[in-house]
């Protein structure tokens, strides 16, 4: 229930400005950002359930925000002044111009003369970009981004993976448990139906890939893998009483995109797709949803995956580090291609779970559905 009961005028310099923020042990000038969640009249005014963040932005006319990247989607609509934008648009912006910026898209500012901008930032279905000072989303370090890594194609592939995997623990989906919000029965039933959909195109994916096998070096991973996840969506969808099918064009689209490649990759490339992308991907997915279908029929599942994943991961790992590549151009296209879809599935199944589910006034999402891939 809100406190706040008269009508109340909260002026721009009544909430508090944060000056810098420090990512990875850097120290990062951020010109002003007030965020409203930092004020207490706007805290106790915001409904609980509110799906857009806003925060004042100010630079005075010469200093600069950095060109950086977030996992979110932000709008920035310029109110007061002028600035110059740099990262991936260089121009000029005027009051009531808005820039509109992708997860993954570097963009930054510059002051511009002779009093600089102060410009709204919002963000939709999240929460704050700088709410949490603790863990603020946004990477300053655009090459980490494009940049050719040293040492091996292995090494290269491994640590572009790192940022992959950073992105995707911060995935809204898993703001739907981390905040509990699918202690709704609604939510978590039309979740599992969502995900179900994803459950059976993996299973798809598995047992294409050993189908189409074509190299006898890469059999006993494979074979091995099949083994251990054959028929793990039956399971998820025996174990429930209330399963009700789910078809949605872009779901079902981008988890049959996993599929379809087992039928046009390499051997390896498949490695890379199914070990360093979809495995992956279910260390986090499970990591975060585990603990909120702990007393669900469903619990079975979601155990046996917090333990097999890992061990898929590494049996990837172990073998790209060990192989012979020629293409290692292809290997990098697979896992941007292939990272940057399975951020549609999961953010699919987060837009599903709320909005399908009729709980657009109740639940929120606190992260972005999709994050950019590499360039």
């Amino acid at each position: 229930m809100k406190k706040l009961t008269d009508v109340t005028l909260v002026k721009r310099d009544d909430i508090p400005s944060i000056r810098t923020i420090e990512v990875d042990g850097v120290e990062h000038w951020l010109g002003h950002v007030k965020d409203f969640m930092k004020q207490p009249h706007l805290l106790d005014f915001l409904p609980d359930d509110n799906r857009v963040s806003m925060a004042w932005v100010r630079l005075e006319a010469g200093e600069e925000l950095e060109p950086h990247i977030h996992p979110v989607e932000s709008m920035i609509l310029m109110c007061e002044g002028g600035a110059r934008t740099t990262g991936d648009v260089q121009a000029d912006m005027k009051a009531g111009d808005a820039l509109l910026v992708p997860p993954g898209k570097l963009h930054g500012f510059k002051g511009a003369e002779p009093n600089g901008f102060w410009g709204l930032s919002l963000q939709f279905d999240s929460r704050g970009l700088y709410e949490d000072y603790s863990d603020p989303w946004a990477t300053f370090l655009p090459d980490d981004i494009n940049k050719n890594f040293g040492g091996s194609v292995a090494e290269q592939l491994f640590a572009r993976n790192e940022i992959y995997m950073e992105r995707f623990d911060k995935h809204k989906l898993f703001a739907l448990a981390n905040r509990k919000l699918l202690d709704n029965p609604v939510a978590k039933s039309k979740f599992l139906d969502c995900f179900q959909v994803w459950s059976d195109h993996f299973q798809r994916m598995v047992l294409s890939r050993a189908s189409t096998l074509n190299d006898k070096a890469y059999e006993d991973m494979t074979m091995s893998h099949l083994e251990e996840e054959l028929g793990h969506n039956r399971q998820l969808k025996n174990n429930r009483q209330d399963f009700e099918a789910v078809f949605d064009p872009t779901l079902e689209a981008a988890s049959s995109w996993f599929v379809s490649q087992m039928y046009s990759l390499t051997d390896l490339e498949k490695v890379v797709l199914v070990h360093l992308v979809v495995e992956a991907s279910a260390v986090f997915f499970y990591k975060h949803i585990k603990p909120a279908l702990a007393d669900s029929s469903t619990k079975e599942h979601f155990e046996l995956h917090s333990v097999l994943d890992d061990e898929h991961v590494r049996m990837g790992y172990d073998f790209i580090a060990s192989a012979e590549i020629e293409d290692s151009q292809a290997l990098f296209e697979v896992q941007n291609k292939g990272w940057a879809m399975l951020m549609t599935v999961m953010s699919r199944i987060a837009d599903l779970t709320v909005y399908a589910s009729n709980l657009s006034v109740s639940i929120e999402i606190r992260m972005e559905p999709s994050d950019e891939a590499m360039a």
